[in-house]
């Protein structure tokens, strides 16, 4: 783990700590499902948000959140979905000659610190709707393939496809198939019946990884590949020759999730504690 990742994950876990240590209010419990889509950017794909949003795949999850007081809650989610790109939707002229793309699926759990900008009580008229922003760190894996031309699809990372694991370039190791990621993002979530709240949001994950869509380096000697890797390290019609820019690695990739959550209150606080104020 890098220094930057784990300076995060300790300051992260301080104010995790300093949240629920400073909790003056009975605390309440969430718990929820989430159905949208993720969206993708990374070297394979897009510079054309209209592409990167009709090619969006599908997303659920599960969520537990405990309430801290009226502003802040933790909330803990496992999410599974899929990832796709695809070069061939790009207007830019070295994308659409490489002609790669890449489906993932993708499992992620999280660790998220939401923040309500008004104070929210499900089943009080005047503050059960609110904006919110979140943040966090969450745990991910994913397993890049890409389609053959038999019209199979082949995970990728044990091809080698960027020369990792040979002799020819010993300083590239084998990707791992997980990694750490920092979520951000934005929401609103109001009140609908009783204990049920809807919550929309769309967020971010900044990775430390350039790996999720395969690419990052540059073209390795075919030589070094029998015939699965060599079709689908370099799917153009161009013979691109050794140590040829194949991505960008001083971008690492980034996804995002947007859509619905449905939750229900376990124990509302305008019911639970009727002593309660509301301090904006």
């Amino acid at each position: 783990m890098n220094n930057n990742k784990k300076c995060y994950l300790y300051i992260y876990s301080l104010l995790i700590m300093l949240f629920v240590s400073n909790s003056m209010i009975s605390q309440t419990y969430e718990a929820g499902v989430f159905v949208g889509g993720s969206i993708f950017h990374g070297d394979i794909g897009y510079d054309n948000a209209e592409y990167a949003v009709l090619n969006t795949q599908p997303v659920a999850g599960i969520q537990f959140k405990r309430n801290l007081n009226h502003h802040f809650s933790i909330n803990l989610s496992v999410y599974k979905g899929n990832l796709y790109a695809d070069d061939s939707y790009s207007s830019d002229i070295f994308s659409l000659e490489r002609n790669l793309h890449f489906k993932s699926k993708i499992t992620e759990l999280g660790l998220i610190t939401e923040f309500n900008f008004r104070p929210y009580l499900s089943r009080d008229s005047e503050y059960n709707h609110t904006p919110f922003i979140f943040s966090g760190i969450t745990k991910f894996f994913f397993n890049p393939q890409a389609q053959h031309s038999d019209g199979n699809w082949y995970s990728l990372r044990p091809l080698g496809t960027e020369g990792q694991g040979s002799d020819e370039e010993p300083s590239r190791a084998l990707y791992e198939l997980d990694g750490i990621s920092i979520p951000f993002g934005i929401g609103y979530k109001f009140n609908i019946y009783e204990f049920i709240t809807l919550n929309f949001n769309i967020g971010w994950r900044i990775t430390f990884t350039d790996y999720i869509d395969d690419v990052s380096k540059t073209y390795v000697n075919e030589s070094n590949f029998n015939q699965l890797a060599n079709e689908l390290a370099n799917q153009s019609e161009t013979e691109f020759p050794h140590g040829f820019q194949r991505g960008n690695p001083y971008n690492n990739d980034k996804y995002g999730f947007f859509g619905l959550s449905i939750i229900y209150s376990i124990k509302d606080p305008a019911k639970g504690c009727s002593n309660m104020t509301v301090n904006e």
